[in-house]
């Protein structure tokens, strides 16, 4: 066995909380198998002013989530005249993705800023299970991290930690 040898990591996507906010962050690179279909794809996609998701499994299946959802809060907010909170964004994500797990490949981290909870992330993994957590690690290369943060992470975090 060659231990040397190139592998694939996949897409690796993350949500973290700190005292005040919420960074979230992805790589940028497309895969088919071993193969990079494209090097340089944006991975977090806006649904609100305040509300971002980051995606991962089917480019297409996460792609429609995310325009679905974004369509919902818009109206949404319109609606209430005020802006949609996390909470609802991530339950949106959520039922539409449980409510179609048959059909859908895609894990997606939900995070953002609002006036009532301040900073918040939320995993939905396959299936449409939702999770409120500090942070939030998905996609195939997620195991890479999963040890890092258990020996890295604290919560209050600052900014700059």
């Amino acid at each position: 066995m060659d231990f040397n040898a190139p592998h694939s990591m996949g897409t690796t996507i993350i949500g973290v909380t700190y005292n005040g906010g919420v960074v979230l962050g992805a790589d940028s690179r497309t895969s088919t198998g071993v193969y990079v279909a494209n090097r340089a794809s944006d991975k977090i996609t806006q649904l609100t002013d305040n509300v971002y998701v980051c995606r991962s499994g089917s480019a297409a299946d996460s792609q429609v989530v995310s325009d679905y959802v974004r369509y919902f809060l818009h109206q949404h907010t319109i609606q209430l005249g005020q802006p949609a909170t996390v909470k609802v964004a991530a339950n949106l994500v959520r039922l539409l993705s449980y409510n179609n797990k048959n059909f859908l490949e895609t894990g997606l981290i939900v995070g953002g800023w609002d006036k009532y909870e301040g900073g918040q992330i939320y995993g939905v993994p396959l299936g449409g299970t939702i999770v409120q957590q500090p942070f939030a690690i998905g996609g195939s290369g997620s195991s890479y991290l999963y040890g890092f943060f258990d020996q890295a992470w604290k919560g209050r975090m600052t900014k700059d930690e």
